[in-house]
């Protein structure tokens, strides 16, 4: 969600900008100077930005470690972009009117080259962060460096066209911001560190980004806690913590050999169940091959010599890929991969992935892991959550017990009566095995398995039963994280979250279906509403083309396990489909005998438009889905890239026929490029709000295309109208 806000704060910053340009074209003479003077200001905001951001949670007062609330993760959402992000709109919006053509054809589609080289560059930009400066730079190195291009630019244009009357304060204030720009360059390395201080605390002890991940470590006298892009991973030693989760699924078995960890092993996971004097061997899985070098040296002796251990396997990939691969069964498998907050983590609950776990389950494996749980009172919130995670579990295995507290703690067997569910049973194995436990005793073990708490929680997920399962394509269980989070921060943001969930998706899809006929009737009766049924057309266009991208990156995170490092791919092929589809448009108009076959094309791409969605259903279905997990990742992140670049396509040309089309209909050129640009931003804004929050994560990706689809299709009825028509 905090992804889909911050691109809504991106997109709207900069559809006000270019809205804004359009708006005050007539008063703004069209110098270079004015151009170079808006470069030289995004080459300050870039890196001021990446600084602002480092530097929130000590702006607005967000705990380390925790999630930011509503109110505050809106706060930098809103105030971040605006270092840059309107200077871009407006830059668009004035380019596109020092572009027009001095004759006096209305519907010279010459402005379209800066809609291209728009594309363009946020295409090159993203193949080079992708291959170049996301493996060799920081963040902050990247923004620096591109600043310092901007500033190339902007001086090259101030001597190119030095006769061109341009001020003397814009010379001045590019000087200045060049010098600025220097200064950081020089001290690159005092300045990561210090904004690393700042984004950290004083007892940050290293800090690194990787394709997966941010990581920090914090250290405090012997204690280590370890952070994962802002969130807590684990904290060293803990060996409460440690005991808990391991061996309470380790004496679940008779006689444990081989045992899978899924995270947990910097944790000291793996040193807990090398303690089981049974165990064969331990497979442990990480995905961030970084991970593990970068944090080993800050953690205890204990935890870095049992990951040494000739029993143990160090597996590093993703968990989905290597559980597609091996032909290993285990005896106990302990999931430590995070909560179900995000789309990355509710990957890891689902009930194909349950399923594909319990195939690496020997006859009578136990497979654990913990979640929230509300202490001793489980409120609605967290009740959802239990209830739902409980529904899929049995989907795959016919015994599944859940023991209450502050992190609830699953229990799932393929084979009924596996489960260990007395406690004298567990605390008679820790003496058989001789294991040594300091926190996990006969005392705490009658506190855990206390019949009246288990009954308790028996009483309220026996009330859940129609809870709804959780799918990759539906990650209900994203939702309620969100729901979870949302009634944290504000009862009424809770309220109205469950009044949404109500909702569901045939009546949603009925009530826009009822909307689409209103909105295709105003605009058929009376006169003709053409430019704002173009208007419109963009509007939803721009939507799609980013939940498409939403729907694109999950996909791929559900397949590959990560989605930091290709959302810059993906990103960077959409952009360049759009530059391809806009070309390819400037190519087919010259032959264009009378400018208002504009309108018969876009009628016609936007059938197009209305049915890609459905496509996409077609290649995300379950139908496809071993075709999709016999790729490599290189080979996905590609077949991705491919999709992403054909729906880019289908974007590039529609906002290129939208803006011919509607000067065709009497728009003033100069201006329509930079509404247009500004409506297709504000789009896409709603639409990454809207999916990120809602959407996706309660209705699930194929709801979602299919309202799509049915959004387009309204537009198509709109747009359907010529312009002048009686």
């Amino acid at each position: 969600m905090s992804t889909a806000l911050v691109l809504a704060g991106w997109l709207l910053w900069t559809a006000l900008g270019s809205a804004l340009a359009a708006r005050l074209i007539s008063n703004i003479p069209p110098r270079v100077g004015t151009l170079a003077l808006l470069l030289t200001l995004q080459a300050l905001g870039l890196p001021a930005l990446v600084l602002l951001v480092r530097g929130a949670r000590w702006l607005y007062g967000i705990p380390l470690g925790e999630l930011a609330t509503m109110g505050r993760m809106l706060l930098v959402c809103i105030t971040a972009p605006v270092l840059f992000c309107p200077i871009a709109g407006g830059l668009f919006g004035l380019c596109w009117a020092y572009r027009r053509t001095p004759d006096a054809d209305p519907s010279s589609s010459r402005p379209l080259a800066i809609y291209l080289g728009e594309a363009l560059g946020a295409a090159a930009g993203g193949i080079v962060f992708y291959f170049v400066m996301l493996r060799l730079a920081t963040a902050l190195t990247t923004a620096v460096v591109v600043a310092l291009f901007l500033l190339v630019v902007s001086g090259w244009l101030l001597w190119r066209y030095r006769s061109h009357a341009s001020r003397g304060s814009v010379r001045l204030v590019w000087a200045l911001a060049t010098i600025v720009t220097l200064a950081m360059a020089v001290g690159g390395r005092d300045l990561e560190e210090w904004s690393r201080g700042w984004q950290w605390g004083e007892h940050l002890a290293a800090a690194r980004d990787t394709p997966y991940h941010n990581i920090a470590v914090v250290q405090q006298t012997e204690q280590v806690t370890v952070f994962t892009n802002g969130l807590w991973l684990l904290t060293q030693p803990d060996p409460a913590t440690a005991e808990l989760a391991v061996h309470m699924a380790l004496l679940q078995h008779p006689d444990p050999r081989q045992v899978l960890l899924l995270g947990g092993g910097l944790a000291g996971h793996v040193e807990e169940a090398l303690k089981h004097p049974g165990v064969e061997w331990v497979d442990y899985v990480e995905q961030d091959p970084e991970l593990i070098a970068f944090s080993e040296g800050f953690l205890s002796a204990a935890t870095r010599e049992s990951l040494r251990d000739g029993r143990v396997r160090i597996q590093r990939q993703d968990a989905g890929t290597f559980l597609r691969q091996t032909d290993r069964d285990y005896d106990v498998i302990l999931m430590h991969v995070g909560d179900p907050i995000n789309a990355q983590m509710n990957r890891f609950y689902t009930e194909e992935f349950f399923r594909r776990l319990g195939q690496h389950l020997r006859p009578g494996g136990i497979l654990t892991f913990s979640v929230p749980g509300g202490g001793d009172m489980v409120g609605p919130s967290h009740a959802r959550l239990l209830g739902s995670l409980h529904k899929t579990l049995l989907q795959v295995f016919p015994q599944v017990r859940v023991l209450p507290g502050e992190r609830a703690r699953f229990f799932a067997a393929l084979e009924e009566g596996s489960l260990a569910l007395d406690p004298i049973v567990l605390a008679y194995r820790i003496g058989e095995r001789g294991l040594e436990l300091v926190h996990l005793r006969e005392d705490t073990l009658q506190d855990l398995m206390s019949p009246s708490k288990l009954d308790y929680l028996d009483s309220i997920l026996g009330e859940l039963g129609d809870s709804p399962v959780n799918r990759q394509l539906s990650p209900i269980c994203y939702f309620h994280g969100i729901r979870l989070w949302a009634a944290q921060w504000h009862p009424s943001l809770g309220r109205w979250i469950d009044r949404a969930a109500a909702i569901q998706p045939l009546h949603l899809h009925l009530g826009v279906g009822t909307v689409g006929v209103l909105v295709t009737l105003f605009f058929w009766l009376g006169r003709t509403r053409y430019r704002a049924a173009v208007g419109t057309s963009v509007f939803v266009q721009g939507a799609a083309g980013m939940v498409l991208q939403v729907v694109l990156i999950l996909s791929f995170q559900i397949l590959a396990g990560f989605a930091y490092l290709q959302l810059a791919l993906i990103i960077a092929f959409f952009m360049a489909g759009l530059a391809a589809g806009t070309l390819g448009i400037t190519v087919i108009r010259r032959s264009w005998q009378q400018e208002s076959r504009a309108v018969s094309w876009l009628a016609g791409l936007q059938v197009g438009v209305t049915a890609f969605p459905l496509l996409l259903l077609v290649f995300l279905s379950p139908v496809s889905q071993e075709l999709r997990e016999g790729l490599s990742v290189a080979a996905a992140s590609w077949v991705f890239a491919a999709v992403s670049f054909v729906a880019g396509v289908l974007g590039g040309s529609h906002f290129s026929l939208a803006a011919l089309a509607s000067t065709a209909a009497g728009a003033r050129l100069e201006r329509t490029g930079g509404y247009l640009y500004a409506v297709d931003l504000a789009g896409a804004a709603a639409g990454a709000f809207a999916a990120g929050l809602l959407l996706l994560p309660l209705y699930g990706v194929a709801s979602t295309l299919v309202l799509l689809s049915l959004l387009s299709l309204i537009c198509l009825l709109a747009v359907l109208r010529r312009p002048g028509s009686a």
